[in-house]
């Protein structure tokens, strides 16, 4: 057994199913470039997410560009505990979104990482409705990676595949010339 501090696990807004023991050691190298988070550390060298020219427009390609901005935001918010990038794109109505940054934020505020976590956006090009009034819906999938936080003992594993293969609504009102996420819901929360 390692004389090092193990990671402890702390719960995350889903479900667990497992755990792992683990060492410190991922210590950061610039001359490496991008290094994802794993049980010896957290990712090093994440890049900043870049603000899309064109996202502030109402239109199916200014939309597209926000959700898949707003996703980096996540990831790197995930990746780094800076939800700073993130907070700002989502709706204060999206609870769950907002507690999985206040969670993330604490593990990190608390010496821990995160390993996993990130999510992948992908959009059904025929499936954007206007809702009216701003609001707009775009069916689509999240698919979100297992994730993993360590503080000081094993990490606990927080499920991911219930998002897999699973459609989604990507739901966004457009209000002073920009983007605000309202909600990503599995589809079948939604009425047709």
């Amino acid at each position: 057994m390692n004389s090092q501090a193990q990671p402890r696990a702390e719960s995350a807004p889903s479900a667990v199913v497992g755990s792992a023991s683990v060492t410190l050691g991922n210590a950061p190298s610039p001359e490496n470039g991008y290094q994802p988070a794993d049980e010896r550390g957290p990712a090093q060298n994440v890049p900043k997410p870049v603000r899309p020219e064109g996202m502030n427009e109402e239109t199916a390609e200014g939309l597209e560009k926000f959700i898949l901005y707003w996703n980096d935001c996540v990831n790197y918010g995930i990746q780094t505990g800076d939800f700073s990038y993130a907070e700002p794109l989502v709706s204060q109505d999206y609870t769950a979104d907002l507690e999985l940054y206040v969670w993330a934020e604490e593990v990190y505020a608390r010496g821990g990482w995160v390993v996993g976590g990130r999510r992948e956006v992908v959009l059904n090009k025929d499936a954007l409705a206007e809702q009216g009034n701003g609001v707009y819906r775009w069916i689509g999938n999240l698919n979100v990676e297992d994730m993993q936080a360590y503080l000081n003992e094993p990490g606990t594993i927080v499920d991911g595949s219930q998002t897999r293969g699973r459609s989604v609504y990507f739901q966004a009102t457009y209000k002073d010339e920009k983007w605000v996420m309202d909600i990503v819901a599995f589809a079948e929360a939604f009425p047709s």
